[in-house]
């Protein structure tokens, strides 16, 4: 099988990332936002790929197979409504201490606040669901190369600090469009 990664270089180092902290299971929910991660993954036969249309299934979805498998566990929807869905779900992995990894999308920042569709202010989140939240931002130079790294790396590090049992929420910029390119 070949594997097609999308051109979007932010989506391309969570994906080598979660390689390289050995993190396999993905529940995936339908969206605009999180198409380049969903069809890099896949299109990599190194990941295990569930779908669930329902966010709030996604998240208990997420909740068993990591407490079942004993491992970290992602959980992706597009942003915006679609990502409070997750909420109770991951009330209930903070609490039992699962390590699920939230990666969810957005539309730029600058849409905040500007009444349009399909965008929240998710700038504040839950304590007793979120440990960390990263940003990782469209990488345009190697600065942004650098700083896209250090912050996945750090969600990462956290999925396992003090026993695990962390919910981590990667907050990714995206556009809608989807380019493929080969390996």
């Amino acid at each position: 099988m070949k594997e097609y990664y999308s051109a979007e270089r932010n989506v391309q180092i969570v994906i080598a990332l979660l390689k390289a902290y050995n993190i396999k299971k993905i529940v995936a929910s339908p969206g605009t936002t999180n198409i380049p991660f969903v069809c890099s993954a896949q299109n990599d036969s190194y990941f295990e790929m569930y779908s669930c249309v329902d966010e709030r299934s996604a998240a208990y979805m997420a909740c068993g197979l990591s407490a079942e498998s004993g491992e970290p566990v992602v959980l992706t929807c597009t942003g915006a409504t679609a990502s409070r869905n997750y909420f109770s779900g991951l009330t209930e992995a903070f609490y039992r201490r699962l390590p699920i990894l939230a990666l969810t999308s957005t539309r730029p920042l600058s849409y905040i606040g500007n009444h349009l569709a399909q965008v929240i202010d998710r700038t504040a989140v839950p304590n007793d669901i979120v440990k960390i939240s990263v940003f990782a931002p469209l990488v345009k130079d190697s600065n942004d190369e650098w700083d896209c790294q250090l912050k996945v790396n750090r969600a990462l590090i956290a999925l396992k600090k003090d026993g695990g049992g962390l919910y981590i929420l990667i907050w990714k910029q995206t556009v809608a469009l989807i380019f493929l390119c080969k390996k």
